[in-house]
């Protein structure tokens, strides 16, 4: 008596279901950067080496479903490096949405160096989610003695402490950018006049390059 076995047929993978897995694997990548970019710019902490870092990392947790979805292809090995790749890329790309919180800009005001012989008269704020924090600034406005001079000691005083200046006027660091001015900004209320013989400074504090 003759025994045969009959071994179950290997189940391949049609190419309309590459194309579904495919289709899938974007869907998903589309999905968990639609929530990172979500939680970055809700949150104001994007535009700095540490949320690119953090972004990237997020991101490659995506290529675990990926895997999953493309274990079974002949060049798995191949596409999961052009994933890795792609999502390097979208979160290096996430990690520099948008800008910097109110929270974060009011900060970072206040630990600014004061000219010599300032007074702060008042401060405001400004704040706008709708352009992902690119239109948000924070102004102090000082009386100072000399506008011309107050201006010049806080830019020296800037780059020594590691502040570049991309542009006349402007100064920017981590995603942060300062500029001074003699004109009184638009979101000051009502702005106090300065005291006999003293003059009028801005110091604005927005996203790098909206200042």
């Amino acid at each position: 008596m003759t025994t045969t076995s009959t071994e179950p047929p290997v189940r391949r993978t049609s190419a309309a279901g590459w194309v579904g897995r495919g289709v899938t694997v974007v869907v998903l990548w589309a999905a968990w950067a639609f929530l990172l970019g979500g939680v970055l710019v809700l949150t104001g902490s994007s535009g700095t080496t540490t949320s690119r870092v953090v972004a990237v990392a997020a991101m490659l947790v995506a290529l675990v479903p990926t895997w999953f979805l493309v274990r079974a292809a002949g060049a798995r090995r191949w596409i999961m490096g052009v994933s890795t790749v792609v999502l390097v890329a979208l979160g290096l790309g996430l990690g520099a949405l948008g800008g910097p919180s109110l929270a974060r800009m009011t900060g970072t005001g206040a630990s600014l160096p004061v000219a010599t012989g300032a007074q702060l008269l008042t401060t405001s704020s400004v704040e706008n989610g709708l352009c992902l924090q690119e239109c948000s600034r924070v102004t102090h406005l000082y009386a100072v003695p000399n506008t011309t001079a107050a201006q010049a000691e806080l830019g020296v005083a800037l780059l020594a402490d590691g502040w570049e200046a991309p542009d006349a006027g402007g100064y920017c660091r981590d995603g942060f950018g300062v500029r001074f001015t003699d004109q009184v900004d638009p979101s000051v209320e009502d702005p106090p006049a300065p005291p006999p013989g003293m003059e009028l400074l801005t110091v604005e504090i927005s996203r790098c390059g909206g200042a």
